[in-house]
């Protein structure tokens, strides 16, 4: 019988760049950055981050690999992913989002104000700047997927190791990862 389960994939990532050990230093967790993807291989996943991989900014809406960009500049990067189980219409209002910023992308950019506001825990919403938990949790919860106990403005990456429908499938390295190795998944 086959299995008709489907999934959306939150990607936790801690890179060795300066703004990625500047961030860390400061919010003392293991990850940094999020993405989200339909995609088990990791090959395009989506974030709000960096156009240029040696540089900080311009940065916006992007569609990310484990093999290219920033990732592409490390060895070895800590990572952590996790499944969210979801229904035919989760995954619709997903990808017709995702497709929406896909196709407007020049609508929007990031949330530089965000990166001082968050830590700060002083809620700032604005409708075409995202941090990349922001945006994560904007398709988690405008997709149905998930609830965050706070605004979504003021979510972290740390956030999404806590919600209570997310499953850890994968801990570690993140060029060695591949989605056979997934144990804890039943196919």
């Amino acid at each position: 019988m086959p299995n008709n389960k489907q999934y959306i994939y939150v990607v936790l990532t801690q890179t060795g760049t300066m703004v990625s050990k500047t961030i860390k230093a400061f919010t003392r967790t293991p990850f940094n950055h999020v993405s989200i993807t339909t995609d088990k291989e990791l090959s395009e996943m989506f974030s709000f981050s960096r156009f240029n991989k040696y540089r900080p900014l311009p940065a916006g809406f992007k569609n990310e690999s484990i093999h290219t960009g920033v990732y592409g500049l490390f060895s070895s990067i800590p990572c952590e992913i996790y499944s969210f189980e979801v229904t035919d219409s989760q995954l619709k209002r997903y990808n017709d989002l995702i497709t929406h910023f896909k196709t407007k992308t020049q609508l929007y950019s990031y949330n530089l104000l965000g990166l001082l506001t968050v830590p700060l825990g002083i809620p700032l919403k604005r409708r075409t700047r995202f941090v990349c938990s922001q945006f994560v949790a904007y398709m988690l919860t405008y997709s149905g997927i998930a609830k965050f106990n706070k605004d979504i403005s003021l979510i972290t990456p740390d956030d999404f190791r806590y919600l209570k429908n997310a499953t850890l499938l994968y801990s570690g390295d993140m060029k060695q990862y591949t989605y056979s190795n997934i144990s804890q998944i039943t196919l």
